[in-house]
């Protein structure tokens, strides 16, 4: 049975990325500080799924080297490591520097930093078993329907940038948060590269609004409110967009590697063709 490792999985986009993923026949591991962690796994348990759940930060490195443990323990093997934790700040141009410098320090650690060592934990196993994935979910402000390529509207009406095609930036004073996005790209596109020789994919998720803590975070810390049941009723399904990260996972070994996998807010929720450059065989 192949073994899914995925963090920030209580809730929101993680809890349906394991759903999804336990439905198609994984054991999952799940990692979250949040402590809806075990009733989304007592859930998963209660559908038949195997599932060993660790509760903690993502930006310890301690707990991350007893993730990887703790799976390779028990299961002997990580097929799909899914990065996903991850957190938000408003940031105008306005804010006192110290704020400023804090919010990107933060929001480095968490969205940058632990992907790149949970990663670099994760590989040494991959490498032993000739084959895995690394899926770094990243951000639809640096992939967006005009960049890197202009998108076709044709069925997508309902797109904010339906007119103009959207440049690659996010709706709002998102400085920070989208500097520590954009550098999961970098060692992205290295991996790929490096590790394909041992059949190692890596890839992007360049992900719109979806009905997630983040998202609603986003709105509560930077628009002083809850986020209204209109606009989550706008975001995109979470199982939906879910399903799409299992269709680039069952590509195979012989799969895109190195993609940046746009899924956008008023498009179809649908996995694109490779990107004829970022998506082919490195």
């Amino acid at each position: 049975m192949p073994v899914a490792l995925i963090t920030g999985a209580a809730v929101g986009f993680g809890r349906g990325l394991a759903r999804v993923f336990g439905r198609s026949g994984f054991s999952l591991v799940l990692v979250d500080l949040c402590e809806e962690l075990e009733r989304t796994a007592d859930e998963l348990r209660g559908s038949g799924h195997e599932v060993l759940t660790i509760r903690g930060d993502v930006t310890d490195d301690s707990l991350l080297r007893s993730v990887v443990e703790q799976t390779i323990s028990r299961f002997g093997t990580i097929d799909l490591l899914i990065n996903n934790a991850g957190q938000v700040r408003f940031s105008p141009s306005d804010l006192p520097l110290d704020t400023a410098v804090a919010y990107l320090d933060e929001l480095w650690r968490v969205n940058t930093r632990a992907p790149y060592v949970l990663g670099r934990l994760v590989i040494p196993h991959m490498k032993a078993a000739g084959s895995g994935h690394i899926v770094n979910i990243a951000t639809d402000h640096i992939h967006t329907c005009g960049f890197p390529a202009i998108v076709s509207h044709e069925e997508s009406e309902a797109c904010a940038w339906s007119d103009a095609p959207r440049r690659p930036l996010g709706p709002g004073p998102f400085d920070a948060y989208d500097a520590t996005k954009w550098a999961l790209n970098g060692f992205t596109q290295n991996w790929a590269h490096e590790l394909g020789k041992f059949g190692i994919r890596v890839n992007n998720i360049c992900l719109g609004a979806t009905d997630s803590e983040m998202m609603r975070e986003a709105i509560r810390v930077g628009r002083g409110r809850e986020a209204t049941q209109k606009e989550i009723d706008s975001w995109m399904p979470t199982e939906e967009v879910a399903d799409i990260v299992r269709q680039l996972h069952e590509e195979g070994p012989d799969g895109r590697t190195g993609d940046n996998v746009g899924i956008w807010l008023g498009h179809p929720i649908v996995l694109p063709p490779p990107h004829e450059v970022l998506g082919r065989r490195v």
